[in-house]
C-alpha cells in the first residue's frame, strides 16, 4: 500500500494485548515488521513488506477497507493549489 508506513499504521500490528482493537496476534506479521525495520536499502524493505501484507491478509489481522478521496472545488482566481487527499493550503493565493 502506498503511503502506508509500517512504523506507525496501527491497524497492521498484530502483537497481542498492544495491537488495535480485537487484540490481533501474529509473529509471522511482527516477524515480517522488524525485517521492515532492518532493512538495509529499499528493496529489502518492499520484500519485507509484501511479506508483511500477505501475512496480515493470510491471518486476518484486520480488513483493508480502503482509502477514500474528498472532493475539492478551487475558485478561478485561486492559484498555488496542490493535488491530494487533503486540501493543503500551502501555496495557494489568489490571483
Amino acid at each position: 500500500m502506498q503511503g502506508i508506513n509500517p512504523a506507525s499504521y496501527l491497524p497492521l500490528r498484530a502483537n497481542g494485548e498492544r495491537a488495535w482493537f480485537g487484540w490481533p496476534t501474529s509473529p509471522e506479521v511482527e516477524a515480517a515488521r522488524d525485517k521492515w525495520f532492518e532493512a538495509p536499502d529499499f528493496e529489502a524493505e518492499r520484500a519485507a513488506v509484501d511479506e508483511m501484507n500477505a501475512a496480515a491478509l493470510s491471518h486476518v489481522t484486520f480488513l483493508p477497507t480502503g482509502f477514500y478521496r474528498t472532493s475539492q472545488a478551487w475558485r478561478s482566481n485561486v492559484s498555488g493549489v496542490t493535488a491530494g487527499p487533503l486540501p493543503y493550503f500551502w501555496g495557494v493565493a489568489k490571483s
